[in-house]
C-alpha cells in the first residue's frame, strides 16, 4: 500500500492530505456543534455531512490546483534534466525567487551543470591536445621511415631510427605525465609532508640537472641557507623543482646563468628559479600552469616540451598547501617562487 502510495504524484498526495487535514477539521467542528445546539430545532445531520462532503470536494480540487501550480518549477527541473545532454549544458533554469526553497533548489541545479559544462569543456580540450600530441610524434616517425626505406642508405636508416627514438621518449614523456596528472585528479598520489632542509632538496636537483646546463654552457647555481626548515613532500618538492630548473635550461640562451634560491619571508619559505631567458609577456602569464597552454607552440615542440611541466608544478606545490607564482618580463627572463610553511628552527 505504501509503495502504491508513493507511486501517486505529488499533486494528488498534497490535495488527499489537504482534503484529510480539513475533513478531520470539519468533523470535529460539527461535532462540537451537534454537542452545544438542542436536540430540538438543531441542524439536521443530514445537512452537515452533505456541506461537509461538498466543501472537502471543493478543497480538494482547488488543492490540487495549488499543488499543480506551486510543483510547477519542480517539474520543469526534472524535464530539463531528463532532456540534460552535451548540447543542451549551456542551459538554466530560472530563478524568480534566490531566498526560497524552490529558487534555492534551482541555483544548486544550475550551478552543478555549470560545473559540468566547465568539466566537459576541459574534457574536450584535453581529448584534443592529447590527439594532437600524439599524432605529431606518430606523423614524424612515418615520414622519417618512409623516406629511410626508399634510400635504402645504411647511414640513412641509422638516422631515421635515432629519430624515432626520440620522437617515441617524446611520447613517452607525454603518456607519464598524463598518468601523473590523471592520478593527481583523482587523490591517487599519497602525500607525506614532513619538516625538511630546503638546502638538502635544492643541491639533488642540481647534481642531477648541473650536467644538463654545462652541456648548454650554463651555470646552475644554489643559494640556500643549511638550515632553512619548511613542510613539504621530499617527492613533490624534488618533482616540481625538476620541472621548473629543466624548463629553465630548455628555454635559456647559452652561457647565462640559472639560480635556484631558498631564503625565509615572514612564515614562509620561498624557493626561486631565476633564469636569463626570453621571458614571458603578461597576457600568458595566468595561463602558463594551464595543461598543454604553451607560450611559443612551436618552439616548445621542437625542444621537447609537452605544456604539462608547469601544469604539474602547480598541482605539487598546492599538494604541500604552498603557492606558486611568477615574475616575468620579455628579454629580462622569469622567477618561479614556490611558498612553503615555514618552520622554525
Amino acid at each position: 500500500m505504501k509503495a502504491w502510495w508513493l507511486r501517486r504524484s505529488s499533486r494528488l498526495r498534497l490535495a488527499v492530505w489537504n482534503s484529510a487535514a480539513a475533513g478531520a477539521i470539519a468533523a470535529l467542528v460539527t461535532a462540537a456543534v451537534s454537542m452545544m445546539e438542542p436536540a430540538s430545532g438543531g441542524t439536521a445531520p443530514w445537512v452537515l455531512f452533505v456541506a461537509e462532503a461538498s466543501a472537502l470536494s471543493v478543497f480538494g480540487v482547488l488543492s490540487y490546483f495549488v499543488a499543480n501550480s506551486v510543483l510547477a518549477p519542480v517539474r520543469d527541473m526534472a524535464e530539463r534534466t531528463r532532456r540534460l545532454s552535451v548540447q543542451t549544458l549551456s542551459e538554466r533554469l530560472p530563478v524568480a525567487n534566490p531566498d526560497d526553497d524552490l529558487g534555492r533548489l534551482a541555483t544548486g541545479f544550475n550551478e552543478a551543470i555549470g560545473r559540468y559544462e566547465n568539466a566537459y569543456r576541459e574534457l574536450d580540450r584535453l581529448t584534443a591536445d592529447v590527439s594532437h600530441e600524439l599524432r605529431t610524434p606518430l606523423t614524424a616517425m612515418r615520414s622519417v621511415g618512409e623516406v629511410a626505406l626508399q634510400g635504402r642508405d645504411p647511414e640513412l636508416l641509422r638516422d631515421a631510427l635515432g629519430s624515432m627514438l626520440e620522437e617515441i621518449s617524446r611520447m613517452n614523456q607525454l603518456i607519464n605525465r598524463l598518468l601523473l596528472l590523471a592520478r593527481a585528479d583523482n587523490n591517487e598520489i599519497p602525500v607525506q609532508l614532513e619538516a625538511g632542509l630546503v638546502a638538502r632538496v635544492l643541491g639533488e636537483v642540481s647534481e642531477v640537472l648541473g650536467r644538463v646546463a654545462e652541456e648548454k654552457q650554463q651555470v646552475l647555481q644554489v643559494d640556500c641557507a643549511d638550515h632553512l626548515l619548511a613542510v613539504f613532500d621530499p617527492a613533490l618538492l624534488r618533482l616540481a623543482l625538476m620541472n621548473l630548473v629543466q624548463n629553465a635550461i630548455r628555454y635559456s640562451p647559452t652561457s647565462k646563468s640559472i639560480l635556484v634560491r631558498g631564503r625565509a619571508h615572514n612564515d614562509a619559505i620561498e624557493i626561486e628559479v631565476i633564469d636569463e631567458g626570453l621571458g614571458i609577456a603578461a597576457e600568458h602569464q595566468e595561463r602558463v600552469f594551464e595543461r598543454f597552454y604553451r607560450v611559443d607552440k612551436a618552439r616548445s615542440r621542437a625542444e621537447g616540451g609537452v605544456g604539462l611541466g608547469l601544469a604539474i608544478v602547480k598541482w605539487a606545490v598546492e599538494r604541500m598547501g604552498g603557492s606558486v607564482e611568477l615574475e616575468s618580463q620579455p628579454g629580462l627572463g622569469s622567477t618561479f617562487r614556490l611558498r612553503l610553511r615555514r618552520v622554525a628552527g
